[in-house]
């Protein structure tokens, strides 16, 4: 079971930056601010690739939770590249504008597996959840 989900980038409310789309290159002249958690590393390899590897990015980690992250772009620290769901955390101050790269809306795919033999009690609850969360996932996946 496959699954995307967008890119988004929280940003300062007055911040040069808040338009209703942002590139990955716009990013690296900003201070980049990242948990040290979660898909973080992931979006961390996105843009040192878009980067071009350059090691110019200014990335600053912060060992905060999400809620506090965000305070900190409302605060002028930076910016902060997230998934979609996470724009459900409302911060003064912050908006959070989609992230485009040369082909349109970024997105990340996550991927779900499982063994047939599990018997977990949680297994089919869990699976139900992805799909009503992302309702185009593979009709042909099954729970097993």
């Amino acid at each position: 079971m496959c699954a995307y989900e967008r890119v988004v980038v929280a940003v300062p409310e007055h911040h040069p930056l808040n338009r209703p789309a942002i590139k990955w290159r716009e990013l690296c002249d900003n201070r980049i601010l990242l948990t040290r958690s979660g898909v973080d590393s992931e979006i961390e390899k996105l843009l040192s690739v878009k980067a071009g590897g350059s090691g110019s990015l200014r990335i600053s980690y912060q060992d905060v939770s999400l809620d506090r992250l965000l305070s900190l772009v409302g605060a002028g620290y930076g910016v902060a590249p997230l998934l979609e769901g996470a724009a459900g955390f409302g911060c003064p101050g912050v908006t959070h504008r989609e992230l485009h790269g040369d082909c349109g809306q970024m997105r990340l795919q996550f991927a779900a597996y499982w063994k047939e033999t599990n018997s977990s009690s949680m297994l089919q609850p869990f699976l139900d959840l992805l799909r009503a969360r992302y309702p185009d996932l593979s009709a042909s996946a099954t729970s097993g």
